[in-house]
């Protein structure tokens, strides 16, 4: 009788040393999968606005060039990527109250990432899919932002 109870002391330890492991093992994955979700989240937001300070700088440039221009014709082209983290993204150029703002979305992210613009020349609103874009203006017009 003794060794058929040490033979079930053996298999019992083992199968609980398994759950034990499987129920670490299993919640290692579920903390390091939420982490890198957050992490890919901040990433994304970080180039999302390094992307937006590009494009505000060319918008302030054709700005510049809109006022020192008399008559005539301004063309900026602004090269951005067409992915941010992997995924598409949009870019909505909104003006309200002679205030302009890039506002940067992504459909996975909850928050925008919005850089404001400091510009003397109207902007007209705007919304692209993120990649090539053209600054445009012409004498007495506002800036137009068109896909490049």
């Amino acid at each position: 009788m003794a060794d058929v109870d040490r033979g079930v002391s053996t298999i019992l330890g083992y199968s609980l040393n398994l759950v034990v492991a499987t129920l670490v093992v299993t919640g290692v994955l579920i903390a390091a999968g939420s982490l890198v979700e957050s992490q890919r989240d901040q990433a994304a937001k970080a180039e999302l606005s390094v992307v937006g300070e590009r494009l505000v700088a060319d918008l302030e440039t054709a700005d510049r060039l809109a006022r020192s221009a008399d008559d005539g014709h301004v063309s900026v082209e602004t090269t951005l990527p067409t992915r941010i983290a992997g995924t598409p993204y949009d870019v909505a150029i909104v003006t309200e109250s002679g205030e302009a703002r890039a506002v940067f979305s992504i459909d996975s992210m909850a928050d925008d990432v919005v850089v404001p613009v400091n510009n003397e020349t109207a902007i007209a609103n705007a919304s692209h899919r993120g990649g090539d874009l053209r600054i445009t203006w012409s004498a007495g017009g506002p800036l137009e932002v068109q896909d490049g």
